[in-house]
């Protein structure tokens, strides 16, 4: 049986697949090693519900806009708090897309929990 040129694996794609997959590895070690420390960093700075759901929204997928108005906020203060949470590293701007913004992890995974009732209504009335 002979191995067509798209079935032989390129040295070089196995060596990158390699390393992506241990760069992987070496994330998911650093996020459980940081686990509490993150976790305490964003009890401190997000103080109120309306914070917390402001960060669990910011999830890459909405906008500002959309996400002010779920959060009943003004846009420009999203982009305030989006812009006070870059440096902290609990947000990063999504490439290719300039302003809009995506949590480093949800709440959720760290066993927080936040008051997601306005966007659970914005959404079922959809």
């Amino acid at each position: 049986m002979k191995i067509t040129k798209e079935e032989a694996k390129d040295p070089k794609q196995e060596q990158l697949d390699r390393i992506e997959l241990r760069l992987a590895e070496i994330c998911m070690w650093m996020r459980f090693q940081n686990r509490e420390t993150l976790k305490e960093l964003l009890q401190e700075v997000l103080r109120s519900d309306r914070d917390r759901l402001i960060f669990e929204l910011t999830d890459g997928v909405r906008s500002a806009t959309e996400i002010a108005q779920a959060a009943k906020v003004s846009q420009p203060r999203i982009s305030q708090l989006w812009n006070s949470w870059k440096p902290l590293g609990i947000v990063v701007e999504l490439p290719g897309t300039r302003g809009r913004y995506r949590h480093i992890c949800s709440l959720a995974e760290l066993g927080m929990k936040t008051s997601l009732t306005s966007i659970e209504a914005s959404t079922s009335s959809e």
